[in-house]
């Protein structure tokens, strides 16, 4: 019995530990200025990643705008990553980062037909302070969304804190989302000043009456007390590769994360996926989630998480975007077919003469040893018990 309870011991020993992240946002309400902090723990490297910072906050037309976060600082590092930037209701925007290596980022775009502008950024986020990122601009619309997020794969300390001030707008709120491994783990509204303002949603323009079967067509009420939309609102991510176009989409959002996890048998993950927000979010009627293609003959279809999986959903590819319609928040992926296998090549070898020299010995790929650590200590285990029995 004794010789068992060892075995047992030694072998949870060697499988290492499941452990969930655990995610804090605080405080609840700050004045401009004040710090907003989100502590880490329990969070493996190798995870995704993704740090969402969303303001929302009344602007005059024709004047000059700022949403800042000073001091962004990070206790990990994240690798394959991406700065990216948004905004919706401005004339034109202006992106600049401090990178904690020393360099900056500075970058200036002109505002599309809706007065959107997305920028995207592939870049390694060391660990270290971000002294400064801004999002400036020239308002066009009385309400201004201002939109950054950084994402990639985390390497570094499991536990730490993120902290970074909020700057440049007196009233508002502040969404701040976290994700790890396609799943939201914490997201919360933070009120920016000392009275509560509700930001009012900005939607592009009505198509005419709506078209039966199209996403802006009248369909059931959200809610009771809702009033129905006359026409389709469309929110976009931040990169600009991922649209959500429906009547009923106040408060919802889109925020890029690293594609990780388990692609079902024939398909691979392509891109970044995108997490439909705020979690719990439900749409009625259902909302089109749209993903541009990685060209126009792929062969692709659209995946939502679920139990640590992707599982493909109902889509359909039009032009270089595929569409599918979406009831309910959550986590979204493009899968593409994945190509087959390169067929392994074959050498024949002849038979050498007296005069040549024999072909050299190869040696084998050695194995892994993870996989057989229990194994060998089970084994070593056996050996002490044969010999004590001798």
């Amino acid at each position: 019995m004794k010789r068992l309870g060892g075995l047992l011991l030694l072998l949870v020993l060697l499988i290492p530990a499941a452990t969930a992240a655990t995610i804090t946002i605080s405080p609840n309400a700050i004045a401009s200025g004040d710090t907003i902090t989100v502590d880490v723990s329990d969070l493996p490297d190798g995870a995704s990643f993704s740090l969402g910072i969303r303001g929302e906050f009344a602007a005059t037309p024709g004047e000059a705008f700022a949403f800042s976060a000073r001091g962004i600082t990070l206790p990990f590092s994240l690798t394959n990553g991406e700065v990216n930037a948004y905004t919706r209701g401005t004339n034109w925007t202006e992106l600049s980062a401090e990178l904690p290596d020393g360099g900056s980022v500075i970058m200036r775009y002109n505002a599309d037909s809706n007065g959107e502008v997305r920028i995207a950024q592939p870049r390694n986020i060391g660990s270290g302070t971000l002294s400064l990122v801004t999002l400036r601009g020239q308002a066009a619309a009385s309400n201004i969304v201002a939109d950054m997020t950084v994402l990639g794969t985390k390497q570094g300390p499991n536990n730490g804190r993120i902290s970074f001030a909020i700057e440049g707008i007196e009233q508002g709120t502040a969404t701040v989302s976290v994700y790890v491994n396609g799943q939201q783990a914490l997201s919360r509204a933070i009120q920016i000043g000392s009275s509560p303002t509700t930001p009012t949603p900005t939607t592009t323009t009505p198509a005419p009456g709506g078209n039966p079967g199209s996403p802006g067509s009248p369909g059931t009420t959200a809610t009771p007390t809702a009033t129905p939309a006359a026409g389709a609102a469309t929110v976009t991510s931040a990169d600009g590769k991922a649209s959500l176009t429906g009547t009923d989409l106040a408060g919802a959002g889109l925020q890029a994360l690293p594609a990780q996890g388990t692609a079902p048998a024939g398909w691979s993950l392509s891109g970044n996926a995108y997490a439909v927000t705020p979690e719990g979010r439900t749409f009625n009627p259902s909302a089109a989630l749209s993903l541009r293609l990685p060209s126009a003959d792929a062969t692709a279809t659209l995946a939502r998480f679920e139990n640590g999986a992707w599982s493909p959903v109902p889509s359909k590819v039009e032009g270089d975007r595929i569409t599918a319609a979406v009831a309910r928040a959550g986590s979204y992926v493009l899968l593409v077919a994945a190509q087959a296998a390169e067929p392994t090549a074959t050498t024949t070898m002849t038979t050498a003469s007296p005069t040549t020299a024999a072909p050299a010995a190869t040696t084998p790929t050695a194995a892994p040893v993870a996989p057989l650590l229990p194994v060998a200590a089970l084994a070593i285990l056996m050996m002490l018990g044969w010999k004590r029995r001798v």
